[in-house]
């Protein structure tokens, strides 16, 4: 299996068969050159790339790319461009270690094509054919685009054209759009992509990759595709972006889900007195991967809630024993602590929960009341002596000084006793526990842990949630969250991210496949 694959296609009819035999030849990127009707005749290479766009190439183009995501979904699928606009080697960032051609060529046609028309492959780089022919072959069910989905105005080519989105972790959707505005471009396109001012109302926004990352991804991408283009990337703060003022600009790229986007950019040029744009709009392809808390179509959203589970990065255990390996479970108020714990517990693992460990701590006789009591006076103890945790709150919810002196009186007995149990689990026999607490990362326990697992849910659910469960009004609510680290704190400090937002099952799956994965992991230690 090759870590990079370059897919020589003349017929794009055999994509859908092509694709699922390619998967056992291809581990991380599949480049695809596409050469209508073309044979490789003995030394008319330099023919061979220089061919006239055709009409319906860019529906071919998304056809590619729709049928990826079906049969080769963790592949980075990339179809070039720049031989297809004018005459150059076959130019990648990334060395080709194997050619696949979709029909038979003699062996020295073949290693000829590969020596004069790959600039950048590896040494070996082998090759092969994938001949399907005169073989029978179900057909593929994939979503594909008709020639009724595309705005099919093709054979105009703007100087300049221009679009916009977040593009975080590019995928075969954002492909097919960024497609479509270089095929239609002969000088300079401007990217605008969403800085962290624009994205707070997206699923799991706390997710999203960094503006500058986003941005180097896609210049790298467009640069791999289509090398002979001007790049502008931009980040932007409104859905205006460079289109408010910048006259050189005479088409807009957009998706079905944006083009209202684009009409509000030709309302505002008018006000201004600049051109207006033609728009191309580009129809949303389904994701046939697609599950029930999901979108049906490809988007950046599926791919975000597809990494709820996973392990965002390596742990780290440096210095550290392994046994018990302790997972520090953390996460805002509401967010579904206890729910993943229990989860965890029927998987294996053992629980401390520390928040139930601050309660005790809290009644008469243990080594905190007197501490709270004197620091906080009399008038937080009910007529029966105990501490009222509500009065209590009230007092230091309202006040950041109060609830710091609360916090340093609980934190290191907190820890103390949840070190302990966890001891006590040890010796008999815990492998992997499970530290329970809401406070983990103010109070900077990450060091006692092997990794962090954080829960997260969005702002207004967690209101709700805290509203219907404390019985507390829409304030009292926003007050306790507040005092919180914010999603992307948690996020920042975590090994594997989870979400309650969905049903018991969407947790569940999400938990087993955290739990299947850290098994996985500590196997290899």
């Amino acid at each position: 299996m090759a870590n990079t694959v370059l897919l020589i296609l003349t017929n794009s009819s055999k994509v859908g068969k092509l694709l699922p035999v390619i998967q056992r030849h291809v581990s991380k990127t599949l480049y695809i050159q596409y050469f209508p009707d073309k044979h490789l005749p003995s030394g008319s290479y330099s023919s061979l790339l220089q061919w006239k766009l055709l009409p319906n190439h860019y529906q071919k183009i998304a056809n590619i790319y729709a049928l990826a995501t079906t049969f080769l979904s963790k592949i980075d699928v990339r179809v070039l461009i720049s031989s297809t606009k004018k005459s150059s080697l076959i130019s990648t960032v990334r060395p080709i270690e194997l050619v696949i051609f979709d029909r038979n060529y003699s062996k020295e046609d073949a290693k000829m094509f590969v020596k004069n028309c790959i600039k950048n492959s590896a040494e070996p780089c082998n090759f092969m054919a994938i001949n399907n022919d005169n073989q029978d072959a179900d057909e593929c069910s994939a979503e594909t685009l008709d020639d009724d989905d595309v705005n099919n105005n093709e054979n105009k080519i703007y100087n300049n054209t221009v679009l916009g989105g977040t593009f975080d972790r590019l995928h075969n959707g954002h492909k097919i759009l960024l497609s479509k505005a270089i095929l239609e471009c002969s000088n300079k396109l401007t990217v605008g992509v969403t800085d962290s001012s624009m994205i707070s109302r997206k699923i799991l926004w706390e997710l999203i990759e960094p503006c500058e990352k986003r941005m180097t991804a896609l210049r790298e991408f467009l640069n791999d595709v289509n090398p002979n283009l001007i790049y502008d990337i931009v980040p932007i703060s409104d859905v205006y972006g460079p289109t408010k003022d910048d006259p050189s600009f005479e088409m807009i790229v957009v998706s079905e889900e944006t083009q209202r986007g684009a009409a509000k950019v030709n309302e505002l040029r008018l006000e201004k007195g600049l051109n207006q744009l033609d728009i191309e709009v580009v129809k949303l392809v389904e994701d046939s991967h697609h599950r029930n808390n999901e979108e049906n179509k490809i988007s950046s959203s599926n791919y975000r809630i597809r990494l709820l589970g996973t392990r965002l990065k390596e742990p780290n255990i440096t210095g550290k024993s392994l046994k018990p390996y302790i997972i520090g479970l953390t996460g805002g108020i509401a967010s579904g602590k206890s729910s993943v714990a229990e989860k965890l517990n029927s998987l294996g693992a053992e629980i401390v929960h520390c928040d139930k460990l601050a309660h005790d701590l809290y009644n008469p006789g243990q080594q905190c009341f007197n501490q709270v009591v004197e620091n906080f006076g009399q008038q937080i103890l009910t007529s029966s002596g105990q501490i009222d945790r509500k009065a209590l709150a009230n007092i230091v919810f309202n006040n950041k000084e109060e609830l710091d002196k609360l916090n340093r009186i609980m934190w290191p007995a907190i820890l103390d006793v949840a070190m302990n149990k966890i001891k006590e689990l040890q010796a008999q026999g815990a492998k992997i526990i499970v530290m329970e607490a809401a406070v983990l990362i103010q109070a900077k326990w990450q060091y006692v842990c092997h990794e962090i697992w954080t829960c997260i849910i969005p702002h207004e659910e967690a209101v709700k949630r805290v509203m219907e469960r404390n019985n507390l009004s829409k304030e009292e609510a926003e007050m306790r969250i507040k005092v919180q680290p914010s999603n992307v704190e948690q996020v920042n400090e975590a090994t594997v991210v989870l979400s309650t937002l969905w049903s018991h099952d969407v947790t569940l799956s999400q938990v087993q496949k955290a739990w299947e994965l850290l098994n996985q992991f500590l196997s290899k230690q």
